[in-house]
């Protein structure tokens, strides 16, 4: 109490809110609860969805469908928006909130053990790496974090210019991007620097990688290919409109949308376009893929399905709402939720409906096929597990 008397009036206004922000964390963090993954789970890593889109080249393609009809089986209020997508992993949804908080959901005992706040906010979902939550914030000092999720602990923390991509990890690495335009590259263990490449505006999609090579957009169409080990810079190209949403990569193609509407395929060696088709409305989310087949929605409310070598329109379905988040393709079905508040389940070949069922939100993150249920999050709202009532396991 004598130090504190002797203090000027600004240096206690700093005391005062440096000790109210260490109590908040503290706070927040003690509501996360403690999750158990067993040395075996580790093991089976490719059972688990643990980047957004599940992958690298970011297909967002699933193994199973989940047939209708569907129901609610459960859910958990959530007052934020997912960030992205939830991830999937050992018995648990995981899914960072815009609002900063990190959210834990047991899967087989239906409930959260667990809301608390990481960072001030976040702008894109995280990705995990054998017990390591790897996420980006775009506020705060600490703006890329690796955090244990079964110790609660942050095992290093890097101060860069506030991040809006998703980290990519590869190999030993991990990549993220800057509101500045700079894409970095550091050392997954320690969180060192090793490299960063200057692009030319900001970086708001997702990266994608292929055999060693990282590919990412920025906001004014430009999208570049650069070596994932030294940063070399392979090419860059200029599209047209601005790119919000996140490269995909299939058959040596590199698929974008903008929001021009237009929605390109560039060869993945040189950056040249190799054919663009116009969808009819601003695309702001990132492009499913399977089999030879591309969905992508837009502000037109439409769901297109494209032949991935040709750029042929195969089937177009209208809702009567927005759709910017990335759809997620099933073995027979791809499933999709709009600004209408309805989710949809249609056949991927035709785009013929198969169901939908409306919510009392709109729909804005993509959804999650996990332990035989689909999750998927209402904005400012919760949670939703659904499944099919006839079918015990799912």
């Amino acid at each position: 109490m004598k130090l504190f008397s002797i203090l000027n009036l600004q240096e206690k206004r700093f005391l005062f809110v440096a000790l109210c922000t260490m109590l908040l964390y503290g706070v927040f963090c003690s509501g996360l609860g403690r999750i158990k993954i067993p040395e075996e789970d580790l093991l089976q890593g490719s059972q688990f969805w643990t980047t957004p889109f599940r992958s690298n080249s970011r297909h967002n393609a699933s193994d199973v469908d989940i047939d209708p009809p569907l129901v609610v089986l459960w859910k958990k209020g959530v007052k934020s928006s997912v960030t992205d997508q939830p991830l999937g992993y050992a018995d648990y949804v995981i899914s960072t909130l815009q609002n900063g908080n990190l959210v834990y959901l047991d899967i087989t005992k239906q409930e959260m053990i667990g809301e608390g706040r990481i960072a001030p906010g976040i702008a894109r979902a995280p990705t995990i790496d054998q017990n390591i939550l790897y996420y980006s914030a775009n506020l705060g000092d600490e703006t890329l974090v690796a955090f244990n999720l079964v110790k609660k602990k942050k095992i290093w923390k890097a101060r860069l210019p506030h991040q809006y991509t998703s980290p990519i990890i590869w190999k030993d690495r991990i990549y993220s991007g800057t509101k500045g335009g700079q894409l970095f590259c550091l050392n997954k263990t320690s969180g060192q620097t090793i490299w960063h490449f200057n692009a030319k505006s900001s970086l708001y999609g997702i990266p994608a990688e292929a055999d060693g090579d990282i590919y990412f957009c920025d906001v004014k169409g430009n999208i570049y290919a650069i070596d994932a080990l030294s940063g070399y810079h392979h090419w860059v190209t200029e599209l047209q409109s601005t790119i919000y949403g996140g490269p995909l990569v299939a058959n040596n193609l590199i698929y974008v949308g903008t929001t021009a509407g237009i929605f390109y395929a560039l060869a993945s060696d040189s950056g040249n376009i190799v054919w663009q088709v116009e969808t009819g409305g601003s695309i702001y989310g990132n492009a499913a893929y399977k089999e030879g087949i591309l969905y992508i929605g837009n502000n037109a409310h439409k769901m297109n399905a494209i032949d991935a070598v040709s750029g042929d329109i195969i089937w177009e379905y209208e809702t009567k709402g927005i759709i910017n988040s990335t759809p997620l393709v099933g073995e027979n079905y791809i499933y999709f939720g709009s600004w209408d508040r309805y989710f949809y389940v249609l056949t991927r070949y035709t785009g013929e409906e198969i169901y939908k069922i409306e919510f009392k939100r709109p729909i804005k993150s993509s959804p999650l096929i996990y332990h035989d249920r689909i999750y998927i999050h209402l904005a400012n709202d919760g949670f939703y597990c659904l499944g099919n009532p006839a079918n015990k396991s799912g």
